[in-house]
């Protein structure tokens, strides 16, 4: 009997708070509302671009280490850069728990983002794509954000986005020093949709965490991107029933980052 229970207490804890994201991966969700993305690719007037840093944090609500993380992660967001200096997405891991109610609702995305990092361990801090610093390390991390700061890009991209019913309309103004299509082929553009802030009211998971920063929500217009030689001029994208009715709209923002697949480099990422 001892052996029952403490298996399934977890699972019971885990499955029984209450949550934003459905916790049952088989429970048939309520998409609601249309994401709209207007993208206009032009050439620009200027031979470089300051960088916005993208920071990519894998973790896990059972992950005891991922709440000092968390913790880094949200004051650097406050108090040490500004929203056009630095972007962070969390994408949640499958373990060391299977049911992490943001993996299930978000899998075919975070899957594809452990697999092209090869992910083995939460927390996992990745800056544009690049360095992995020490996810307990604040230094480090800082370290890592203030090198990429201190380049340059031969993009920009100004992303905009409002709420439109129940659903949202992200326009992306993107500029280039180069619109040759051989170099714009090697690069792709990709959209996230994260939720800023959810708080629990008990832990979904064994770290005991209560409140998330920056969630995954999903992934435009796919986990492969678009290539930007296909983007040339003016283009729209609909993606109609996509908002979960479980997500709090308010709370949603898109980033948009341009990466090389090959190297795995961020080249750019919106600065909004």
């Amino acid at each position: 009997m001892k052996k029952i229970i403490v298996f399934f207490l977890p699972l019971l804890i885990i499955l029984s708070c209450e949550t934003n994201p459905p916790t049952d991966p088989n429970k048939k969700s309520v998409k609601t509302g249309e994401v709209l993305i207007e993208i206009n690719l032009n050439k620009g007037t200027q031979n470089s671009y300051q960088k916005t840093v993208l920071l990519e944090d894998f973790a896990n609500v059972s992950c005891v280490p991922c709440v000092t993380s968390n913790r880094i992660l949200e004051s650097l967001e406050k108090y040490s850069y500004t929203s056009n200096k630095l972007k962070i997405i969390k994408f949640a891991t499958n373990f060391p728990s299977p049911v992490d109610p943001f993996y299930l609702t978000a899998k075919p995305f975070c899957d594809y983002r452990m697999t092209f990092y090869n992910i083995m361990f939460a927390p996992t801090i990745i800056v544009d794509g690049l360095i992995r610093p020490t996810p307990s390390d604040s230094n480090q991390i800082k370290s890592a954000i203030n090198q990429k700061l201190d380049a340059q890009s031969n993009f920009l991209i100004e992303l905009t986005q409002q709420k439109v019913n129940n659903g949202l309309f992200i326009k992306l103004n993107i500029l280039s020093n180069n619109i040759d299509t051989t170099f714009l082929g090697n690069y792709v553009l990709r959209t996230a949709i994260v939720e800023k802030e959810i708080v629990f009211s008990s832990p979904p998971g064994s770290s005991g965490e209560l409140k998330f920063f920056d969630v995954l929500r999903v992934l435009f217009p796919n986990n492969q991107g678009i290539s930007l030689k296909n983007l040339l001029g003016t283009r729209i994208f609909s993606y109609p029933e996509t908002i979960d009715s479980s997500w709090n709209i308010d709370k949603l923002k898109a980033i948009s980052f341009i990466q090389n697949n090959s190297t795995r480099e961020v080249i750019q990422t919106s600065n909004n």
